[in-house]
Parts: C-alpha cells; sequence; structure tokens
C-alpha cells in the first residue's frame, strides 16, 4: 500500500531562501534550503514517494532511484519531528482535481505567477533613469537573475507574513500569505468532511484575495450552495477613536493606509476576474458598527476577521461570535501585530469564558474551533 504523505501545519519563517519550519506547540525548528525546501512546498496535499520523486528529478535532472532514496529519509525526519501527517487513502481523481486548481488559485492569489513584475515595477519606480531604452529592456527581461536578492525577498515573503513584508504584497490580491491561504483550506476541509452547517464569512476583506479563495473551496468542493459574505467599508479604516485605538495611536484610514481602502467595485471585479462571483456572494458595505448589528446572517461555519482595530474587531464579535456553530472556526488575522485587536479579542473571551486554544497560523494569525 502506498503511503501519502502532506505537510502539517505548522509556523514557517523564510529568511534568505531557508525555510525554518516548527510544529505548533513546539519550540524547535527543522531548517530546509534547496531541494528539502522544495519537498516542504510539494507537500501540500497528499503525495507519495514516487511521485515527489518524479517531480523532483524533472526540477532538479537527477536520477529518480536515488531522489527516492534522499527523500525517504527527510520525510521519516518530518514525520519524527511531527511536521509530516501519513494519509493511507489515495486521493480520488476528482482530489487530484480540486488540489491542482485550489494550489494554482493560492499562488495566483499571492502573486507567485508573475513575480518578476513586482521587481520591475519597483526598478521603473526608483532605479530605471539614466539607462538607455535598450539597457533598460534587457535588464527588465533578466530582472530575476540582475535582482536575485530581492527576488528571493519576494519569494520568502509569499511563504511567510511579516509586518516587514507588507510592501511585497502591493500587488497581489491577498496579503495573507500562503500560510494564512493554507488555514483557510485546513478550516474547510474540516466543515465539508464533517458536515458543519453554515456560511464562511471575512470581516475586512481589502482587496479580497480571501474571501475569493473561501468561495473557491466552496464550490470546488460542492458546497457552492453556502453564502459567502465579505463585509467591509471599502473605503479604508475608520480613523482611530477614543478607547484604546487612540490610546495606541494606531490610525489606518485612507489618507494613512491608501492601499487598504480598496473599493467594492475593485473588489467585485477581482471575483469576476477568477469567476467566482454569483448570487451566493453577498457584499456588506459600510462601517461595521451600521452593517453587522442588523446582518442577515444566521448561521457561519468559518469567521475570518481581519479588522485590525480594537474597536472594528470588538463589534464584530460582538455580532458574529454567536453566529458560528459548534465545531466551526474563528481566524483574527491581527491578533499578532496590533495590540488594539488582540485586547479586544482576550476581553471577549474572557467575559464571555471561552476557553478553546488559540492556535497560531502566522505571527500574526491566529484561529480557535468553537466547541461542539
Amino acid at each position: 500500500m502506498n503511503l501519502y504523505y502532506r505537510r502539517s501545519p505548522a509556523l514557517t519563517d523564510c529568511r534568505n531562501g531557508i525555510l525554518h519550519a516548527r510544529p505548533l506547540g513546539s519550540d524547535k525548528q527543522l531548517r530546509l534550503e534547496g531541494t528539502g525546501r522544495r519537498i516542504w512546498e510539494l507537500l501540500e496535499y497528499p503525495v507519495t514517494i514516487g511521485e515527489l520523486s518524479l517531480k523532483l528529478a524533472g526540477e532538479f535532472s537527477g536520477d529518480v532511484e536515488k531522489i527516492a532514496r534522499d527523500t525517504g529519509r527527510l520525510l521519516e525526519l518530518l514525520c519524527e519531528r511531527g511536521l509530516t501527517e501519513i494519509h493511507r487513502k489515495a486521493p480520488s481523481p476528482e482530489d487530484k482535481q480540486r488540489f491542482s486548481y485550489l494550489g494554482l488559485l493560492k499562488r495566483a492569489l499571492v502573486n507567485l505567477i508573475y513575480p518578476e513584475h513586482e521587481l520591475r515595477i519597483r526598478f521603473l519606480e526608483k532605479r530605471a533613469a539614466g539607462m538607455t531604452g535598450l539597457e533598460r529592456k534587457r535588464y527588465l527581461r533578466d530582472i530575476r537573475y540582475r535582482e536575485p536578492e530581492l527576488y528571493q525577498a519576494v519569494i520568502d515573503a509569499k511563504h511567510d507574513f511579516g509586518i516587514s513584508d507588507r510592501a511585497h504584497y502591493a500587488f497581489s490580491h491577498t496579503m495573507i500569505g500562503l500560510p494564512g491561504l493554507d488555514n483557510l483550506e485546513r478550516c474547510a476541509e474540516a466543515v465539508f468532511s464533517e458536515n458543519i452547517p453554515g456560511d464562511f464569512m471575512e470581516a475586512g476583506v481589502c482587496q479580497g484575495g480571501a474571501a475569493i479563495f473561501m468561495r473557491a473551496l466552496q464550490r470546488a468542493y460542492g458546497e457552492g450552495g453556502r453564502r459567502l459574505w465579505a463585509a467591509d467599508s471599502f473605503e479604508g479604516l475608520p480613523p482611530p477613536g477614543s478607547g484604546p485605538d487612540a490610546a495606541l495611536g494606531l490610525d489606518l484610514s485612507e489618507t494613512k493606509a491608501p492601499s487598504l481602502a480598496f473599493s467594492l467595485d475593485g473588489v467585485r471585479d477581482n471575483f469576476i476576474r477568477y469567476d467566482l462571483l454569483d448570487s451566493q456572494v453577498v457584499f456588506l458595505q459600510g462601517w461595521f458598527t451600521t452593517t453587522l448589528p442588523t446582518a442577515p446572517i444566521e448561521q457561519l461555519a468559518i469567521l475570518r476577521l481581519d479588522a485590525d482595530l480594537y474597536s472594528s474587531t470588538k463589534i464584530s464579535l460582538e455580532c458574529l461570535y454567536s453566529k458560528v456553530v459548534p465545531g466551526g472556526f474563528i481566524i483574527i488575522d491581527d491578533y499578532g501585530f496590533f495590540a488594539g485587536c488582540r485586547q479586544a479579542v482576550d476581553e471577549y473571551r474572557a467575559r464571555h469564558g471561552i476557553t478553546e486554544p488559540i492556535k497560531p497560523v502566522n505571527q500574526s494569525c491566529v484561529y480557535w474551533r468553537k466547541q461542539r
């Protein structure tokens, strides 16, 4: 019987082409680079050693049998460290088609498909002056190799999101990175396999990438009857008022953070671009204080909050947490970055006696599952 390997949820840190992976609940990291890192990336979905070896032989022009032996040893180590799961059931042809589509969609949403274009834009913004037209064209053509360190930094940022990496998401449809998308996928897989009822929702959608992926998951798993709720002002975050937001001096309003003020038309067009806009996608436009208290939402299986501020996180939890069904998931994007968001979450959990353990997704994002 073939064994199928898939990487386990883990905390990753990517810098200078090196990926450090740490199992949840552990302080021990494993350093992966070169072929080892590539194997980690290829463990996105269940795969056999033989399938891995054929892919690697094509990419690295190596001997398949030797690659299989080396890959097997690495997989043993990953399993030993709690970084890899073993599945005994083979994915069906439908599963493989689904994995192929969702994997490609994730790479498109974080712009791992055309990363060179990000370098070209930066180059034209800052460094093209003084070059002749021919010199500039040659530089743009070969920019991946002319700017290898910057190229690697862009690639690393897509696999690991830190606050210093925000610039690497200026041209992506989502800023949550591959770990954030992987987390959404794992939550959705559990919801579908366990028949947990309810819609999916994101409050704070920016350009819409995470919400787009949530709708793609519903469609890919034949769960298109569920709704996808997307709540946002579509004009940026409100100015900091009184209370913790003002005390922290956190101002993410349009004049300070214009990239967060993406229009409703822009988000709708992004859904259309991925062929994922339909009648089950519902936009709630306006400040959360206005839209969420009266939103006609009955049940939520996944609630993703990307509200940044204390006030926005507080009102979101007050209006939406009770809608999350037992067995559903609550994902908080900014818990690690913004003290106000963390305070709002901690206060709400304490006030309502919520004891489910908070699990990390990356430096910023956390989630927990509502008790059944």
